[in-house]
């Protein structure tokens, strides 16, 4: 066990800028192949580490305090305002493929029946409903939202 411990110890003694920098691009390497942002703070660290390495050589226990420390920081600012960023904008529709149909014109294939009928979407006949009257075969119908498997739709604006 003592044997073991010398050997991280001397390893760590040794710890110099090239070491930092594999140590770092192993790190964006993990990350490319998790996607998470969590493993890129620490790699972003590392690369830092290993430029203020090769400029101020440092005793590897004050290496390793500002690693750990620059890591904590990146990955707090990193989580609480880089990440909201990356995802702000539209969402996704991968997982909600009803939200690409919305504003889309379709057409209704049948007279509609207290507000329900059916529209055709692409190649697809799809159960429609409205509140607004009773739309008849070929007008032309806006997707407003969506619920479930029934589109919801209102009369287009005739261009």
């Amino acid at each position: 066990m003592e044997n073991e411990t010398n050997i991280i110890i001397s390893a760590l003694e040794t710890m110099n800028a090239t070491k930092w920098g594999i140590f770092g691009l192993l790190l964006v390497g993990l990350e490319l192949v998790t996607g998470t942002t969590y493993i890129l703070w620490p790699a972003v660290a590392a690369l830092a580490m290993a430029a203020w390495v090769f400029f101020l050589p440092l005793p590897w226990e004050m290496q390793f305090i500002l690693f750990f420390i620059l890591s904590t920081v990146l990955l707090v600012v990193g989580h609480l305002y880089l990440k909201p960023l990356m995802k702000s904008g539209e969402p996704a529709d991968l997982n909600d493929p009803g939200r690409t149909m919305l504003g889309r014109r379709v057409t209704a294939i049948a007279d509609f029946d207290n507000g329900n009928g059916r529209v055709t979407v692409g190649d697809t006949q799809w159960k429609a409903s409205t509140e607004s009257g009773d739309p008849k075969t070929g007008d032309a119908l806006v997707i407003t939202a969506v619920t479930g498997a029934t589109l919801i739709v209102e009369p287009a604006l005739k261009a």
